[in-house]
């Protein structure tokens, strides 16, 4: 059970710090060139900021739990990791709204770019 949870504290970690790196480099074909856009890009760069902390702390409960063992602190450490993964789900909600509302906002500068002026 111990290396288990070790493997899975270390692995959490891991997903996390990538997933902040991709997300600090940029993802393919990402383009960002209006205000809207960068404006965008800070708010979901801030919050998915937040959300790979939150991750990266399921990881280090999960290693708390790994070796404390069996007990209190093993049984608060893994409901505290089911608090944060909840809280995960949640904040990841929120981002697509926020990418959703984006992508409303921005699609009257789509159609402008492809069709123009024309008449609808």
């Amino acid at each position: 059970m111990f290396l288990g949870s070790l493997v899975l504290g270390l692995t959490v970690i891991a997903f996390a710090a990538w997933l902040h790196w991709n997300e600090t480099l940029g993802w393919p074909n990402e383009s960002f060139q209006t205000e809207l856009d960068r404006e965008y890009l800070t708010n979901r760069t801030r919050s998915r900021k937040r959300i790979h902390i939150v991750i990266a702390c399921s990881g280090g409960l999960i290693l708390i739990a790994a070796f404390a063992g069996p007990g209190t602190v093993w049984l608060f450490s893994w409901m505290g990791v089911i608090l944060l993964l909840l809280t995960v789900v949640l904040m990841a909600a929120l981002d697509a709204l926020r990418s959703h509302r984006y992508h409303l906002r921005k699609l009257p500068e789509i159609r402008k770019e492809i069709f123009g002026d024309q008449d609808k």
